[in-house]
């Protein structure tokens, strides 16, 4: 193991402190803990071998130990984007193996091997294989992007260079590193730069009570996270500690983001991209009109003429250009946004396909037709107006609308987590289609009115 610890030294700084929360634990016992799981799998998988494994798994010692592990040898690696019941067994179709803490009835998991095998391979950083990510594209279906570990490294290398961290930072998080952008940010960075990792905090009161332990923290939030603290703000009180506070998966509204400015006095950095284009640009918004986002490094964009379509540049696709679902223009260099163009959008930092949803909802008995739309207000919400079908509207009549709404939602829920669900409904006998065959949204609001 001793070998192991010194050629991880030049890979990784060590710290004793590596993992923190219930239970630390060390750069040495990462190593080990990898080297451990890598036997398991060289077990149970065929040498010579790619094989396609699902991980899910929430602490994040134990994921990355198995995310790592599958990198160094070389298999794809499909990370779910939760545990729901529909979504584990809708991957599971797709894979070989399964890992973490999920449990597939028909596949074979790769933590069953109770046999350990001494292992005295040199730890070194994963560079083949890929990654597979599950997201809302512009279609109906989930879409699975597909990255390797060039372009995953690319992007940490440029996270580091471009945020100077303390190697002994401390990493806090609100976001799962199921997704992009907690992998790179809470998972994947603070691992190359040694720096302390924690595992997901749900609320800032528990934030509050590690910080007598952090004196260069690193926060990775999200909007919704964020719009909420800055209405009652119990970490403003250690604002000197926080090195960086990033924000990304949805737009953070301008009024939050410089109500947190102040709160803290340093802008939060929001971070625009996705998970196919991996980071984009960033920008901090410190007073109104710092509207422009700088473009990471070697990351470019230009529009289209006519409707400003942005086609996209980057180290961090596969393809030499991308053309964007997102309008804007470019000013001396920066970036100016100007909306979306498709119905993909971000609730609560989860990235939803208005389509996508309305397709699972036609899955169920009772609904003949759905149209979703986003109301605005102090928050976006979804909603949906659903003609029933026969079978429907006679139990609309019999158990009324609650049951009707549950029934729904207790369907929606074995794809999509709670907060991407509709929160309005509204149960009518024809939609209001005009004379061209379109729902005007302007009618479809009038319903909720």
């Amino acid at each position: 193991m001793l070998k192991e610890i010194n050629k991880m030294s030049s890979v990784i700084p060590n710290n004793v402190h590596l993992f923190r929360g219930d239970e630390n634990r060390s750069t040495d016992e990462f190593i080990e803990q990898v080297a451990v799981f890598r036997n398991k799998v060289r077990q149970l998988i065929p040498h010579g071998k790619v094989a396609r494994v699902l991980l899910f798994e929430s602490n994040i010692f134990s994921f990355l130990v198995r995310f790592i592990a599958l990198g160094q040898e070389g298999h794809t690696i499909v990370l779910s984007p939760n545990d729901q019941q529909g979504t584990i067994e809708e991957l599971a179709e797709n894979v070989d193996f399964y890992a973490g803490s999920i449990v597939i009835s028909h596949l074979v998991s790769l933590d069953e091997s109770d046999t350990v095998i001494q292992c005295d391979e040199a730890f070194f950083w994963p560079t083949n294989g890929s990654v597979i990510f599950y997201t809302s594209g512009s279609s109906s279906r989930a879409k699975a992007i597909v990255k390797d570990w060039c372009l995953l490294n690319n992007e940490v290398d440029v996270l580091r260079r471009e945020f100077i961290c303390n190697p002994q930072s401390a990493f806090i998080s609100t976001v799962s590193h199921q997704h992009i952008y907690g992998l790179l940010f809470r998972a994947l960075l603070p691992l190359k730069l040694g720096g302390s990792i924690f595992n997901t905090f749900e609320y800032p009161e528990h934030i509050v009570d590690v910080m007598d332990k952090c004196r260069d923290a690193i926060l990775i939030s999200s909007p919704a996270f964020l719009s909420r603290l800055s209405k009652d703000n119990v970490l403003s009180q250690f604002k000197e500690y926080f090195t960086y506070i990033f924000s990304s998966g949805g737009p953070l509204q301008d009024a939050s983001a410089l109500t947190l400015c102040q709160q803290f006095s340093t802008g939060i950095i929001q971070v625009y991209g996705s998970t196919e284009t991996g980071g984009i640009a960033y920008r901090q918004l410190i007073k109104k009109e710092d509207v422009l986002w700088h473009f990471f490094p070697g990351v470019s964009c230009v529009s289209t003429d006519g409707d400003n379509r942005l086609q996209l540049f980057s180290p961090f696709i596969h393809q030499s250009s991308m053309i964007l679902d997102d309008k804007g223009i470019v000013i001396d260099g920066k970036l100016k946004l100007l909306g979306r163009i498709d119905r993909t959008i971000k609730l609560e930092e989860k990235r939803v396909n208005l389509s996508q949803i309305e397709l699972k909802c036609l899955e169920h008995s009772w609904v003949e037709e759905v149209r979703l739309i986003v109301l605005s207000g102090d928050r976006q919400i979804l909603a949906a107006i659903v003609k029933l079908n026969a079978f429907g509207n006679e139990a609309l009549k019999d158990a009324g609308k609650r049951r009707i709404n549950q029934s729904i939602k207790e369907h929606l829920l074995t794809h999509f987590e709670l907060v991407t669900l509709p929160r309005k409904w509204r149960y009518v006998d024809e939609l209001p289609y005009n004379s061209q065959g379109k729902l005007p949204v302007m009618e479809l609001e009038k319903l909720f009115d």
